[in-house]
């Protein structure tokens, strides 16, 4: 009998400690649904010099294209947020595999804020960009996952920003969450990074909802 209870004793203190339930968001008022089949005033519109970066509508889509190593660009919703839960169909339309696009949330024109980004092959990070670094620093580092889709096939990414809890799911599974402070609300956007060469991503079906932590009772 001593021997069966030290065994339990032993197996209990080398279990690991259970992990904290995941939050539950609870979804409230759609304040934006963007399918850019007209004008979408709201969104940024440009071209860099030279050509070297763009966003633009057509085919009814917001579309952005930027050379290689030239780091992100960025569109931004000119409306401010605080807690928000942020769909969108993303997909890759020219380039090569690797690089980096997908939702920022709490942005600033400056590109300061939350990045929620995948590669064409199979990777996703979130990221942070402050006007401090010079690179966006990872929260959750790049790292594969089955659930997205590789090459040319399109991505329907979902991402939460509620305080300081941030989670990023795609086509309907859950990649990662973390928790950061930095930044309390911002603009809603898009934003690509090219490899090698230019890039082009498409982006469309931008739906912005409010959300809010369900606090357990």
């Amino acid at each position: 009998m001593r021997a069966c209870v030290l065994i339990v004793l032993l197996l209990t203190a080398c279990a690991a400690p259970a992990s904290p339930p995941a939050p539950r968001i609870s979804l409230q008022e759609e304040r934006s649904y963007d399918t850019f089949d007209q004008t979408a005033a709201d969104w940024d519109t440009f071209v860099v010099p030279g050509n070297l970066a763009l966003f633009r509508l057509g085919g009814g889509v917001l579309e952005g294209a930027v050379v290689g190593d030239r780091g992100y660009i960025w569109s931004l919703n000119r409306a401010f947020y605080r807690n928000t839960a942020i769909d969108a169909r993303i997909q890759q339309t020219q380039g090569s595999v690797g690089n980096g696009f997908g939702i920022l949330c709490r942005a600033d024109e400056a590109g300061n804020g939350y990045y929620f980004v995948i590669s064409s092959a199979r990777q996703f990070a979130i990221l942070r960009a402050t006007p401090d670094a010079d690179d966006p620093v990872p929260l959750v580092a790049w790292q594969p996952h089955p659930a997205l889709r590789p090459g040319f096939e399109p991505n329907d990414l979902s991402i939460t920003c509620v305080d300081d809890y941030l989670a990023f799911s795609a086509n309907g599974q859950f990649l990662a969450e973390t928790r950061d402070q930095t930044f309390a609300g911002g603009q809603v956007g898009v934003a690509l990074g090219a490899t090698n060469q230019t890039a082009w991503v498409s982006f469309d079906n931008i739906r912005v909802t409010d959300a809010v932590l369900d606090t357990p009772r």
